[in-house]
């Protein structure tokens, strides 16, 4: 009988200890070559980028983003390069960035962007981000931004996601991220894994993905459908200032 209390007592304990388990969370350090950059592809991914408002019935600012990946070798280092182009009906809001990364892990080396409001350059190193003095015409020519970390670039968290060492549900990434020329300084972001899905193509054919999920603040979020066995990023959902925003992988 004393035996059948202390099982009884054990396994009531099991749903308060197993959530405690499931939500450890994996820090990425890129000095530890956490990502497995591997798993990332060369190639050309195309998403269709709008917005919704529940409210007001709108579709607005539908563009198609076209994101090409490809690996090189500089002066002896492998690298990512990155290339975006952003594209929508009013050319006015035309996009385009070129970002290097270090192919091992993933550090960001050089990040470019030129859109209606000029040019953007950024170096980064392991212990700032500065601006590209050697870029003409560049708006961020005195900008600096120290860091303690090496962060990841923001601007290209579709291609981070690919490298994640996804395991399990419950499993949670805490990432150093910075968007370059931004005024947040770079800090860690945790993403969750919160479960899996069967996604639904456009083409028909049906996915088997996790679900990443960042929460930024209260009633703000964003979701990814990451494929399992490709690691690649097909879907985003994300709500802020009671619209939501949908990234859509077409090829």
């Amino acid at each position: 009988m004393k035996n059948f209390i202390r099982l009884a007592a054990w396994v009531m304990l099991l749903p308060l200890a197993l959530p405690v388990y499931a939500q450890t969370t994996d820090t990425i350090r890129l000095a530890n070559k956490d990502l497995v950059t591997a798993n990332l592809k060369p190639g050309v991914y195309q998403y269709i980028v709008y917005y919704t408002h529940p409210k007001k019935n709108l579709i607005a600012g539908l563009s198609l983003w076209r994101r090409e990946v490809k690996f090189k070798t500089d002066h002896g280092k492998d690298l990512i390069e990155i290339k975006q182009n952003w594209n929508t009906n009013d050319t006015l809001f035309n996009r385009y960035v070129y970002s290097l990364a270090n192919r091992k892990t993933f550090a960001p080396i050089y990040h470019y962007t030129r859109d209606k409001n000029g040019i953007d350059a950024f170096n980064f190193t392991t212990a700032a981000i500065t601006g590209a003095d050697s870029i003409a015409n560049n708006n961020r020519k005195d900008f600096r931004v120290a860091q303690a970390v090496p962060t990841l670039n923001w601007e290209l968290d579709l291609e981070v996601f690919n490298t994640l060492p996804f395991k399990k549900v419950g499993q949670q990434f805490a990432i150093n991220f910075y968007h370059p020329g931004g005024k947040t300084e770079p800090k860690y972001y945790v993403y969750k894994v919160i479960g899996t899905d069967m996604l639904n193509m456009p083409e028909g054919r049906k996915v088997d993905c996790w679900k990443l999920k960042i929460e930024y603040a209260e009633n703000s979020w964003a979701v990814f459908w990451i494929d399992r066995k490709s690691k690649e990023v097909l879907k985003m959902e994300e709500f802020f200032r009671g619209m939501y925003r949908y990234k859509v992988r077409v090829i």
